[in-house]
């Protein structure tokens, strides 16, 4: 748990956790996630997933961006859109990476599936761990990848951890704004907060505790 500073009252990232970056001579702060979610779609180049002439359900992205924003999961799980994930007979697709594992979601044609996912998603963040496949999803999990040699978890970089200064992260977003030199800032709770953009501050001054601890 990261204990928000005694001189401020708005602390937007509580539970997050955040590692450098040096990217172009700078070092910045990039959230670390538990997980990512991967949501093939017609908008962004897929041949089948989305089609309904092909049979399969045509759907916005409102469908998936719309509950995991009601749910608040931004700082835990990123949600993506793309285009071919395959296997196209299978379509619609997902791939949720979470907590370690890749687990492959296949023919998601009912509306009634994105809050099954999500709710297996949350009951695994909640968990701390990746847990059996509720009943609702059982039929619309696959193996996609062959099982690792070892259950060695192999190190690419160092681990850089660095929870400070998370007082400059965009609230909504979650990028790395310096408050005193950003163009687009609010004042809230006491401090000015920084957004990356103006969309960003629109975002938030709508409804500034969907971007609050609860």
């Amino acid at each position: 748990m990261i204990e928000a500073p005694v001189d401020v009252t708005y602390n937007p990232c509580m539970d997050i956790h955040t590692t450098r970056v040096n990217a172009r001579g700078e070092d910045y702060r990039v959230v670390q996630l538990q997980g990512n979610l991967f949501v093939c779609a017609k908008q962004n180049g897929s041949c089948c997933c989305g089609w309904d002439e092909k049979g399969r359900m045509s759907f916005d992205h409102a469908l998936w961006g719309d509950e995991w924003e009601r749910r608040r999961l931004r700082s835990r799980l990123h949600l993506t859109f793309t285009g071919c994930l395959g296997p196209c007979i299978a379509g619609n697709n997902a791939l949720l990476q979470v907590l370690g594992q890749s687990i492959w979601l296949k023919d998601l044609n009912d509306a009634a599936l994105v809050p099954a996912v999500f709710d297996y998603v949350e009951s695994m963040l909640a968990a701390g761990q990746v847990m059996p496949v509720p009943a609702v999803l059982q039929d619309h999990v696959y193996r996609r990848y062959l099982p690792p040699p070892t259950d060695e978890l192999l190190a690419l970089v160092e681990n850089e951890s660095d929870d400070g200064g998370l007082e400059r992260l965009d609230p909504v977003c979650l990028m790395d704004v310096d408050p005193a030199t950003a163009k687009h800032t609010v004042e809230y709770g006491g401090r000015v907060i920084a957004f990356c953009a103006p969309s960003c501050r629109k975002q938030f001054l709508a409804d500034p505790a969907a971007y609050l601890p609860s």
